[in-house]
């Protein structure tokens, strides 16, 4: 099963923090997306994505699960957007309003 995870920030510590956490992810074999200061898709807030797999899940979800930003993990099955960032979705912290239309209309 291959998996996202979406780091969001509010604040400028908050980025620092968060892009701090870059190389630990990359040398544990995780791709890493770009990184939007701005809100972009269906996400209200910056942030960067981040792609794993089973194989992995384990040891990022825990360096994940001891930040105090908002985070999105959600499975990526390929074929339904809507559903990997709802029924398959799961929240650090405080959940987030994703914009649902804008995934509706991705292909």
């Amino acid at each position: 099963m291959n998996y996202h995870a979406h780091v969001y920030w509010k604040s400028a510590t908050e980025r620092a923090l968060a892009i701090s956490l870059r190389p630990s992810f990359q040398s544990i074999g995780c791709g890493l997306g770009a990184v939007h200061d701005r809100p972009i898709g269906p996400h209200p807030l910056p942030m960067y994505q981040i792609m794993y797999d089973s194989s992995i899940q384990n040891e990022v979800e825990t360096l994940l699960r001891i930040q105090p930003m908002s985070i999105l993990l959600h499975e990526d099955i390929g074929v339904d957007h809507v559903r990997d960032h709802t029924e398959g979705a799961r929240w650090i912290n405080k959940p987030l309003e994703l914009d649902l239309e804008f995934l509706e209309n991705f292909e």
